[in-house]
C-alpha cells in the first residue's frame, strides 16, 4: 500500500514538474506577435532586409530578416487566397513585394521572433489573439494528463482489489486443504 501511494506521489510530482518546465520553455523561446505591416525596407538589390508591424494594441515592432541561421520563413496569401512558402535565402525580392501587398491589404500577419528581433517566421495570422489560443492548447494537455493520472489511479486500486482476492481465495484452499 505504501509503497503505490509512493509511486503515485512521484508519478504526480512528475507531471507537475513537466507542466512547469514546459510553461517555462514556452515562455523562453521565441515570441509571437501579431498586427499589421506599417513599413517594408528593402536592400539595393530589391530584397527584404526589414519590416515594422503594428500590433493591436498600438505598439509598432520593428523586425529584421536574415538567410543566415535562422533563415527567415514565409507563409503568406495573396488576395485570392493562393499561399505562398519560402524562404529569406530563396527569393528575398519576392518577400519584400509579398509584404508590401499584405501591408496595402492591411492583412493581419504573425511574426515569431527571437529575442533580437529577428524575424523566425512569417506567416497569415489565422487568429487575432495566438496567446489565447496556446492558453487553450495548455488546458486540453493539463486535462489530458489529469485524466490518464486518474486512469491510473483506478487501474491501481483495482489491481490492488484483485491481488487481496487471490490472496483471499488463496488463503482459504490453504485452509480447506488443511
Amino acid at each position: 500500500m505504501k509503497r503505490s501511494i509512493a509511486r503515485t506521489s512521484a508519478v504526480a510530482f512528475a507531471v507537475v514538474l513537466t507542466l512547469i518546465i514546459s510553461t517555462s520553455i514556452l515562455a523562453q523561446s521565441s515570441s509571437i506577435t501579431t498586427g499589421v505591416v506599417t513599413a517594408v525596407e528593402a536592400g539595393d538589390d530589391g530584397g527584404l532586409t526589414a519590416f515594422s508591424i503594428v500590433s493591436g494594441d498600438g505598439s509598432v515592432q520593428r523586425f529584421t530578416v536574415s538567410s543566415a541561421n535562422p533563415n527567415t520563413e514565409y507563409g503568406l496569401e495573396n488576395r485570392v487566397g493562393d499561399r505562398w512558402v519560402s524562404d529569406q535565402s530563396s527569393d528575398p525580392q519576392e518577400a519584400a513585394d509579398r509584404l508590401r501587398d499584405q501591408q496595402r491589404r492591411l492583412a493581419q500577419i504573425s511574426v515569431q521572433s527571437d529575442g533580437d528581433g529577428s524575424a523566425i517566421s512569417i506567416v497569415q495570422a489565422q487568429s487575432t489573439d495566438v496567446d489565447t489560443n496556446l492558453g487553450y492548447l495548455l488546458a486540453v494537455v493539463a486535462i489530458a494528463w489529469i485524466a490518464i493520472m486518474a486512469y491510473v489511479l483506478y487501474l491501481g486500486v483495482r489491481q490492488r482489489a484483485i491481488a487481496n482476492g487471490i490472496a483471499n481465495l488463496h488463503n482459504e484452499t490453504n485452509d480447506n486443504q488443511s
